[in-house]
């Protein structure tokens, strides 16, 4: 580096010396030109230039999702960086580590109702776990550095580091400049042996136990410690939405299909890395028995007793907890077979019924016939993508997942449109993988866009709208309204952009559109036209107090 530098031209080997290889970003930061991103170019970082600033969020959020690590995003100033504030959100309420690098009005213009002046500060603060403001250009390593440990120690989640435009342009001599060693993994916690023992005897006392998992166990990579728990155990596996694949869903351990029941009469619960919260009722009645036992292990001590005290509680990475729980003493294995065998049976006759829905003929398509399609279509090791509400209830009855990262969605936050930029993230993360998003026809019109993004920057995802003419299903008579958008062609959209589109409009054509559109090695839509008059129900919309709608009629 020169005897005398910028400042924004530390940004770039900042973001290196922490291991970042790509940034999704929009045009402006620091000045039309970014200067802060052409150092990321210059230190070897791909940038990918979005459409809008929330999908450049649901890009890293995704990214780090496949990959473990942070994913950037940088944003302009004002409404640019406020316009990213609802993927920051969506990554808060998934505890993703994702560092957000934001541009500011200049201090020395602070309080004058400078170009864009806003707090931004004050607004990513509840929704970060860090947002400091850059004041002292020599300290950009040092502060880049302190947002990569903060997103990724403890609870992982999202960090905000704002970029004032007077201080990026200032002048600065290299040797004034700290550099930070690159974020290391921090120490494992584990548990203790009077925990274990405490645990051993729950266990043994257990006559219906149920391991529910979480995202927790990506971030600590513990899916061969809690696959290898569960098959020296014997004891049955729900996972959360988020960590849908980390044992391959056919295993005949892993019962999604018997949720219900299985949480409902389960007496032992061991909860591992994952949060009460409204995807699990909280813990509480009637969704789990009163009377159960309640096992919590998580690496935030603060998640130990939200929503339901636990019988025992464990401070613990889950991977080393889980290796400790495979070491201990457990019944044989038959002492609870009748419960695993009840379970299997209610997970397959769940299946069963979803079938019978799905081998349907009818036009307008049904949509789990859509669902049975794409079940069918996806490689095994495909990263599926589902975008939020009515679509995501679909997908989740049929579509199965058989790989960490597998199986991406909106997270906890229910967030809609978070589709086509997760898609994007994810391939990008995973190249050599197939990436498949579904989405609703609402879901298209908020970031459906960013196909140009995809288009422009080669990356190959293959979307699929299931179209059913509105934001929801139709609502019963007198209720509601607005909803209706119609058969739009979307795949018309994709198509003028320079991707490939096909128009569906009947089950056999299906398969083959879906077929053609990955063969085609190029950013794809299959729009499809699904009945409108079907809801979907459970999950999210149950959450919600929402109840199944009487279709209309015709």
């Amino acid at each position: 580096m020169s005897e005398v530098t910028r400042a924004y031209e530390l940004v770039g080997p900042a973001l290196r010396q922490q291991g970042v290889d790509v940034v999704f970003f929009m045009m402006g930061l620091g000045g039309p030109h970014s200067p802060p991103v052409q150092s990321c170019v210059a230190a070897g970082i791909r940038t990918i230039y979005v459409r809008h600033e929330e999908a450049a969020a649901m890009m890293a959020h995704a990214y780090a999702r496949m990959t473990g690590k942070p994913g950037v995003c940088m944003t302009p100033l004002g409404p640019a960086t406020t316009n990213a504030l609802t993927g920051i959100v969506n990554a808060w309420a998934d505890a993703s580590p994702v560092v957000l690098i934001g541009g500011g009005h200049g201090l020395n213009d602070t309080g004058r109702e400078a170009y864009q002046e806003q707090d931004e500060i004050a607004m990513f603060r509840p929704v970060t776990k860090d947002a400091t403001r850059v004041e002292v250009p020599e300290r950009i390593p040092e502060l880049v550095g302190r947002a990569f440990h903060l997103a990724q120690s403890g609870r992982r989640g999202p960090v905000y580091l704002e970029l004032p435009l007077d201080v990026i342009h200032k002048r600065v001599k290299p040797e004034r400049v700290s550099w930070p060693d690159h974020w290391i993994d921090a120490p494992r916690p584990a548990a203790n042996s009077e925990q274990l023992e405490s645990l051993r005897g729950l266990i043994t006392a257990s006559s219906r136990p149920l391991v529910l998992s979480g995202s927790g166990i990506i971030w600590s990579g513990a899916q061969s410690a809690l696959a290898e728990f569960v098959h020296g155990s014997g004891i049955p596996l729900i996972t959360t939405p988020q960590s849908r694949g980390v044992v391959p869903e056919d295993d005949p351990l892993v019962l999604t299909g018997a949720r219900s029941p299985a949480m409902k009469n389960a007496d032992l619960v061991l909860v591992i890395g994952t949060r009460a919260n409204w995807i699990n009722a909280h813990l509480q009645p009637p969704r789990f028995s009163k009377d159960a036992q309640l096992v919590v292990v998580n690496l935030d001590p603060e998640e130990i007793g939200r929503g339901r005290v636990p019988t025992l509680g464990i401070q613990g990475d889950a991977r080393v907890v889980l290796e400790q729980m495979t070491a201990l003493a457990k019944p044989p294995k038959s002492r609870w077979q009748p419960w695993v065998d009840g379970l299997a049976a209610e997970d397959q006759s769940r299946a069963d019924q979803n079938e019978v829905e799905a081998a349907n003929a009818a036009v307008p398509i049904h949509p789990q016939r859509l669902c049975l399609e794409i079940r069918d279509f996806l490689p095994r090791d495909a990263v599926f993508v589902v975008d939020g509400h009515e679509i995501l209830e679909f997908a989740r009855r049929t579509v199965p997942s058989y790989t960490t990262g597998g199986y991406v969605t909106t997270g906890p936050n229910g967030c809609m449109g978070v589709g086509v930029p997760m898609a994007i993230g994810a391939k990008v993360a995973a190249p050599d993988r197939d990436v498949v998003v579904f989405m609703g026809d609402g879901g298209f019109g908020w970031n459906g866009l960013e196909f140009d993004t995809a288009l422009r920057h080669e990356i190959p995802i293959v979307g699929i709208v299931g179209n059913n003419a509105g934001f929801t299903a139709r609502p019963t008579a007198g209720e509601g309204g607005g909803r209706e958008l119609g058969f739009q062609r979307y795949d018309k959209v994709v198509e003028a952009l320079g991707g490939y589109g096909e128009f569906v409009e009947h089950p056999d054509e299906i398969r083959p559109a879906l077929d053609r559109a990955l063969a085609s090695g190029r950013p794809a839509l299959v729009n499809v036209c699904i009945d409108p008059d079907i809801p979907a129900s459970g999950g999210l919309l149950g959450a919600l107090g929402s109840t199944q709608a009487t279709p209309a009629k015709a």
